[in-house]
């Protein structure tokens, strides 16, 4: 078996931060690889040992680069292909640049002989600090989350276990490293928007709007911000070289 794990301290206490992991859809949302699958059904007791969910694997679905609180990153989902394509059995590597399933739970392409759906049972749920869940598959895939209280707020602990025939060439393991290091990034950051007027209205933003677009739909959503703040610094100069100006001549 290989595995793979990551830690991240997060300034927000175990039980907040608990529930964002074990919010299906805000995971999924935060995930790097965000925009390309589609939650199809939910468990009613959802999320209880034993419940389960499934996922539709997107077809031609936008994705790419993006920044501030969600970072998607292509190339890690070009370097994920030959070994995703071997968890769902695939006999021959992916040849796309798109992975047809990802250990960070999205980010797929569907191609001929792959299933187009995936289905996940939680194993474990213990508030707020433990929670685990398995791929179904023939090989399972198992992730667990675990939550520390410390003195700063919560360290999550994130553990992904698989079968050594899902192991991929040099680069998969720093892949995978790589998206999940981002997701935990993403988890932070959205989890730290807490306490202050400012933040919670930006999370609030976050929660009705950005986390619900594509990926290409929060790109153009940003390019709008920067240019807006580029506009508003253009014409503080503008205006504060003016009026320097006026103290001269």
């Amino acid at each position: 078996m290989q595995k793979v794990t990551n830690l991240i301290d997060v300034e927000a206490p175990c039980g907040e931060v608990f529930a964002t992991v074990a919010n299906l859809e805000k995971r999924m949302q935060l995930s790097p690889l965000w925009g390309l699958s589609r939650l199809l059904e939910v468990s009613p007791n959802f999320p209880e040992p034993g419940s389960s969910y499934r996922v539709r694997i997107l077809s031609g679905a936008p994705f790419g680069l993006s920044h501030g609180t969600l970072n998607a990153s292509q190339s890690a989902l070009a370097g994920l292909a030959q070994v995703l394509a071997l968890k769902l059995g695939q006999s021959q590597p992916a040849a796309s640049g798109i992975p047809p399933q990802s250990t960070a739970e999205e980010g797929q392409e569907p191609r001929a002989g792959i299933p187009t759906e995936q289905e996940y049972f939680v194993e474990e749920c213990q508030p707020p600090f433990k929670f685990s869940y398995h791929l179904d598959n023939d090989c399972k895939t198992v992730v667990t989350w675990r939550f520390q209280s410390i003195p700063l707020g919560t360290r999550v602990h994130y553990e992904e276990v698989f079968c050594d025939e899902n192991l991929g060439d040099e680069n998969f393991l720093p892949t995978v490293r790589q998206v999940i290091g981002e997701w935990l990034t993403n988890i932070k950051r959205y989890s730290e928007l807490r306490g202050g007027r400012g933040r919670l209205l930006v999370r609030w933003f976050l929660d009705r709007y950005y986390l619900r677009l594509r990926p290409d739909q929060r790109r153009v959503v940003l390019v709008l911000l920067s240019m807006q703040v580029i506009g508003l610094a253009t014409f503080v100069i503008a205006v504060t070289g003016w009026g320097i100006a006026s103290l001269f001549f």
